[in-house]
């Protein structure tokens, strides 16, 4: 309520022609990681854009605070004054009442969404996104997708590549760096294997763990497969999922998304990655890794965006024949690439497009800028 109270004082506010020196740009999501953490890099290092993320969780605009990262807690005066003053918003989310001011005012919106969705989606889902001035997209499918699927004007639709892969085609820092910023430097074993599998989604009754076993076993068995063969299994759940009910076994480390936001570090840090309808399969991609996907029902309503045709790893049916996989790409990487052949990289041609080049982000800076201009 008090948010809306703050979207309509900006809104009146917005008539006086505040001006500033430097665009102030609003990045609004549910943290400040993928595609805005990679555009908010890029402005913070150009210098001549504002960024500051605004937020509705108290905690995380205080973490963000803390860490020198400019944050605007939502409600607050502040973000009547924020929005009052800001030239843009770009988003990968829902707006919540902040969709008001679409269309309502000269504050320009783009949208830069959360993931490359296996999950379908129809045009009644981007109702709001469908009056922004512009969505920034991965590659001509991901554009054909938006238009076809979900009914947005081709106009509208610009291809940059996705920003958040620039970190993953261009890495900023090594690995042991990397390693210590996320307090895993320690492990007895910093040769990694991430499960991250999707929410429920659609699905109420859906278990995040596959083939019918408990949490428990099915990490003990996962974790005691990796030890035998000296990595360590991390676990990621997906931000709607909650933290875990119950401790991980010893040798399992978790890393939820509210503790470790930045996703594509993960990534980078990861030697195999084991999820099942999740869109990070995307992201991960690009480093060309082993990657298992687990055979379970979708828990899409709406069906599919990107079919399973496009799970360019081994696909698992069963407990036996994810551990045989683990064991064997573990012990032979190479033999990933012998089972799966080109299918990798052909996805990643159809998915990506020529963009998967580390200047995704800048690209999207050229096109808010042009924005900015007019």
């Amino acid at each position: 309520m008090r948010f809306g109270s703050m979207v309509l004082l900006a809104w009146l506010l917005r008539r006086s022609g505040r001006r500033q020196q430097r665009p102030k740009v609003v990045l609004y999501g549910h943290k400040l990681s993928g595609n805005l953490l990679e555009i908010h890099r890029a402005m913070v290092a150009s210098s001549d854009l504002e960024p500051t993320f605004l937020t509705m969780d108290p905690d995380y605009h205080a973490q963000l605070a803390g860490a020198g990262v400019r944050s605007c807690l939502a409600g607050s005066i502040a973000s009547a004054t924020l929005l009052a003053e800001a030239k843009a918003v770009i988003s990968d989310h829902g707006l919540h009442v902040l969709a008001w001011m679409v269309g309502r005012s000269s504050l320009k919106f783009f949208d830069v969404w959360h993931g490359i969705p296996f999950k379908g989606f129809d045009a009644d889902d981007f109702r709001v996104q469908h009056g922004y001035d512009e969505v920034w997209v991965a590659s001509p499918l991901h554009k054909q997708l938006y238009e076809t699927r979900f009914g947005f004007d081709p106009d509208r639709v610009r291809i940059t590549g996705y920003a958040r892969t620039d970190p993953l085609v261009l890495p900023r820092a090594g690995r042991m760096e990397e390693l210590e910023r996320f307090g895993l430097a320690a492990l007895p074993s910093t040769r990694l294997v991430l499960f991250a599998p999707t929410w429920k989604q659609d699905s109420s009754n859906r278990s995040l763990f596959p083939f019918g076993l408990e949490e428990s076993d099915f990490l003990e068995k996962l974790a005691g497969e990796c030890r035998a063969h000296g990595a360590t299994l991390l676990v990621r759940k997906h931000l709607n999922s909650g933290r875990h009910a119950t401790a991980p076994p010893d040798d399992v480390v978790y890393v939820p998304f509210a503790e470790y936001p930045d996703t594509e570090a993960l990534l980078a840090l990861s030697d195999l990655l084991i999820c099942d309808w999740s869109s990070i399969a995307f992201d991960y991609l690009l480093l060309g890794r082993p990657t298992i996907f687990l055979d379970v029902e979708p828990p899409f309503r709406k069906g599919f965006s990107l079919g399973p045709e496009y799970r360019f790893g081994r696909v698992v049916g069963d407990m036996q024949a994810m551990l045989d996989a683990v064991r064997r790409y573990l012990a032979e990487p190479a033999s990933y690439r012998a089972e799966v052949g080109d299918r990798p990289r052909q996805v990643l041609a159809e998915v990506y497009g020529d963009r998967p080049d580390g200047m995704a982000s800048q690209r999207c800076l050229e096109r808010l800028r042009l924005h900015l201009s007019r």
